[in-house]
Order: structure tokens, then C-alpha cells, then sequence
């Protein structure tokens, strides 16, 4: 599909939690070599279903054996023009030691014009952890331009603290600031990941506020395009904890639904107007009946947008 740069983008946003790949799996969590194959097939799935649509993955809690295995066997059935590469750091040290929140894309559609990782902390330039947070938390940010539109978006992955209440709401805090920045270039900005926060906690509550300069895509989409579970974490069946919706896509701007034949002209009229159009929402399950096998403790979220 060849597109002007004046055209409507079309765009997937994927975003996922896959687990790490522990020593010590929970009951019902199987592990990662048995995990991998059912993750793969997914994305691929997924970004493949479509292929005149561009797909971005944000992914969390990936270490780097994992993010080698992800990549090196999404790209081994793939011809040279669809192979997929990553940015993020790893944020242990800054390299490759501990989890990495990346973002994957195709270099043939998408080149990146920047990579940044930020530390969720008082001192975001360098590994650290932040307030009452249990671990180092990142987020990985950058100027993406579309090839063949030279249009430039940012794509953001991030996955916030799951023990400090205080650490999460700062962390919104900078996400918001981080995207301000962006937008203050005039660039888009699309933001998911693992915020370990339900909309009636801190982060969430942050980031929904008018202030923000963000929001949720789940938010502007009707039943006809919404697909799949409600809930993004289910945990392995056996953590003693009910499932929940903690995994978001939000986008900067203005954003309008998705619409459909028979509404009237005003409403092709606001869209126009708008930053982004909402085509569709999913959760995708993490584990079918006759495989039985958890892909992850969390459900891929994905979001199908136009930018306009």
C-alpha cells in the first residue's frame, strides 16, 4: 500500500509482559523453552495478518538471552526485508544484565532516529531504583521515522514498579514529562506497557487526568472493534490473586473512534480534526485449552490506530 505523507497512517501497537525466564517458575508456569514457541507464533500471527499494516511490539520483563531468542526466531522464517531488530537497555547496569522493556520494529519501515533509556528514578541517567520501588524500573523511548512516508512517531515501552505505590505515581509523573518533551517537537507519541496499576490506582489515576497529555486507547473503541478477555494479568492460576486489567496503550493528542457506516457527516467531520483514530482493541489470550501451556502471566494488549 503506498502511502503520501499527508495520508492517514494505519499502525498496530503491540504490547506485551512475557515473564522472564526464571530459575524458580511458579506452580502452573512452565518454562521459557516451552514458553518461546507459543509467544513466536503469536507475534507473528499477529504482525503478519496484516502486512500492509505496520506493526510496532513493546515488550516487558525481557532479559537478554530472551530478547535474542524472540528476535533471532521471529527473523529465521522471515525473508531479509521483514526482519525485526530492538532498542532498550537492560536495566541492571545499563547493558545487557537484568530486564529490558524494547521496542521491536522492522529497520525496512521503520528507522530509529534516537534510543533512550530512562531510569524510573531521582537519577534517570543511569541505573538506579526509585522511591519505596522494589526493583530498578526503565523506560525505553524513541524518534521512529516511517520510511516510506518519512512521518516520525515515538514509540515508548515501560513497565512500572509492582511493590511501591510512590515509586509508580513518580514514574507517571516522568512518563509524562518524557512525552511533554516529545510533544513539544511536535511528534506523536505512542506509550504501552505493564503500569502494574488498576484505574483506581496512582499510576493510572495519574495518567488519566485532563493534564496529562495522554490517553487511554481502550477508552475510544466500541463493542464492534473491541476483541478478546477483559482482564491483561491472570498470573499462572495458582498466585492466590484475581485478574486484572494493569497493561495499557495510551496515545498523546486528540483521538476519535473508530467510524462506522451510518454516523452521521459531523462525525466525519470531528475525526478529521483529530490526532489519531482508534480501529480496533484486543486482548489476546495467553493460554488455549487443548495446548495448556501459559504463553505468560499476562495477555498481550493490542491496539490497531490510524494517525492522522
Amino acid at each position: 500500500m503506498q502511502l503520501s505523507p499527508s495520508s492517514p497512517l494505519p499502525l498496530r501497537i503491540i504490547s506485551h509482559n512475557i515473564r522472564y525466564a526464571t530459575t524458580s517458575p511458579f506452580r502452573g508456569e512452565e518454562p521459557w523453552p516451552t514458553r518461546l514457541p507459543l509467544l513466536i507464533s503469536q507475534l507473528h500471527h499477529l504482525t503478519s495478518a496484516t502486512p500492509s499494516i505496520p506493526s510496532i511490539i513493546c515488550l516487558q520483563e525481557v532479559l537478554h538471552s530472551q530478547l535474542t531468542d524472540i528476535i533471532t526466531t521471529l527473523n529465521s522464517n522471515l525473508p531479509p526485508n521483514l526482519h525485526w531488530a530492538s532498542i532498550g537497555l537492560h536495566r541492571d547496569d545499563g547493558h545487557l544484565s537484568g530486564e529490558a522493556s524494547p521496542v521491536l520494529y522492522q529497520p525496512t519501515i521503520f528507522h530509529p532516529q534516537t534510543n533512550n533509556t530512562t531510569w524510573l528514578s531521582p537519577t534517570p541517567d543511569k541505573p538506579s531504583k526509585g522511591w519505596d520501588a522494589a526493583c530498578i524500573r526503565i523506560i525505553t523511548h524513541g524518534i521512529f521515522k516511517h520510511l516510506p512516508t518519512d512521518r516520525e512517531i515515538v514509540f515508548m515501552s515501560t513497565h512500572l514498579d509492582d511493590q511501591g505505590s510512590k515509586a509508580r505515581f513518580h514514574s507517571a509523573e516522568m512518563i509524562i514529562n518524557i512525552v511533554s518533551e516529545y510533544v513539544k517537537q511536535g511528534l506523536p507519541v505512542a506509550l504501552a506497557g505493564d503500569f502494574n496499576s488498576e484505574v483506581t490506582q496512582e499510576a493510572y489515576k495519574r495518567l488519566a487526568e485532563e493534564d496529562s497529555g495522554v490517553v487511554d486507547v481502550k477508552n475510544y473503541v466500541g463493542w464492534a472493534e473491541t476483541y478478546g478477555e477483559r482482564n491483561t494479568y491472570t498470573g499462572f492460576g495458582y498466585e492466590g490473586e484475581s485478574e486484572k486489567v494493569i497493561d495499557f496503550i495510551f496515545l498523546n493528542g486528540s483521538v476519535s473512534k473508530q467510524v462506522r457506516q451510518g454516523e452521521n457527516s459531523e462525525g466525519e467531520t470531528s475525526v478529521a480534526k483529530k490526532d489519531w483514530k482508534v480501529t480496533g482493541y484486543a486482548v489476546m489470550p495467553n493460554k488455549f485449552k487443548d495446548i495448556g501451556v501459559f504463553v505468560s502471566d499476562h495477555r498481550a494488549v493490542v491496539a490497531d490506530l490510524e494517525l492522522q
